[in-house]
């Protein structure tokens, strides 16, 4: 069995809580909205940062849906060019944080950077 590795940014730039860096599909929603897809790509028991498609106004409550969890409230903290942060109305445990990015985790793409072939013949 091989053990995935997970970046942690130290909070050196006066975070509350140290971040991960994710890639990991989520949903979101505003209340009495549908779902947009979005992917987080940051994580922490406080909040998170993620790629979106959708218009937010700062200061709006929003859910997280991830798998293995139940909704998470969440207030938009920032938007700025396709990008969003989000602050949890209640932060989480550190455990339901490990617990999060361990699920929903993607999977490594393994890429061969040697020459590429064909037929078997080197190009």
């Amino acid at each position: 069995m091989r053990k995935a590795h997970l970046a942690i940014m130290p909070n050196s730039d006066g975070r509350r809580a140290d971040r991960r860096l994710v890639n990991i599909a989520a949903s979101l929603r505003e209340p009495g909205a549908s779902l947009n897809e979005i992917e987080i790509v940051n994580l922490s028991v406080g909040g998170f940062a993620a790629d979106v498609a959708v218009p937010l106004e700062v200061g709006s409550i929003v859910w997280l849906k991830l798998s293995g969890s139940e909704p998470l409230a969440s207030q938009v903290v920032w938007v700025e060019d396709g990008k969003a942060g989000f602050e949890f109305t209640s932060p989480l445990h550190a455990s339901t944080l490990d617990m999060l990015t361990l699920l929903n985790r993607k999977p490594v793409v393994k890429r061969h950077f040697g020459a590429q072939t064909q037929k078997g013949r080197a190009n």
